[in-house]
């Protein structure tokens, strides 16, 4: 096994604000999703 003087343990794939931006995103796009659910079952339970 050939290891480089120069070799990175650990390489950044995001940066901080990317990581941020992309957890918010996520979140935002979940509570969506929930609120669609909800509204669906309260449509259904009027009919």
């Amino acid at each position: 096994m050939i290891v480089l003087p120069k070799s990175y343990e650990r390489r950044r794939l995001l940066s901080a604000y990317e990581t941020i931006q992309t957890i918010l995103g996520f979140g935002m796009f979940t509570i969506a999703l929930i609120s669609l659910v909800v509204s669906m079952l309260k449509q259904d339970k009027k009919k």
